[in-house]
């Protein structure tokens, strides 16, 4: 293996390994990288993530921004990155009548790019 395809490999396995403890990662514009949701952070995890993010950041960018680059051109988002998206699965704002046309019960589907008017992105 080349240099590059180990570089990939080794950001692959990473990536890997945050899905499997329910952590995303998603590159943003200027080549920042975001780790989410915050709330299955403990700092251990954090160090752990800002070091192998320091290590691999060039793999990970090659892996992530083709997909992030079409996510990011609208104005779609996924509710899984919404602050009102409750541990439950459903969504806060429609539980207090403000979805316009949504139950009280509504659950939305998570990873479904999506245009909400009461969108409000997580804390990082």
């Amino acid at each position: 293996m080349d240099k590059t395809t180990t570089a990939t490999a080794a950001a692959a396995a990473l990536l890997q390994r945050l899905h499997c403890k329910g952590l995303h990662l998603s590159a943003m514009p200027g080549g920042t990288l975001r780790v989410w949701p915050a709330v299955r952070l403990d700092e251990a995890t954090r160090e752990a993530i800002a070091e192998g993010i320091a290590q691999h950041r060039a793999g990970l960018l090659a892996l992530l921004s083709p997909l992030d680059a079409d996510a990011l051109e609208d104005d779609r988002h996924r509710c899984r990155d919404c602050y009102h998206l409750q541990r439950k699965g459903d969504c806060a704002m429609a539980a207090q009548g403000r979805l316009p046309g949504a139950p009280a019960w509504y659950t939305p589907p998570r990873d479904v790019l999506a245009r909400c008017p009461l969108f409000c992105p997580l804390p990082y």
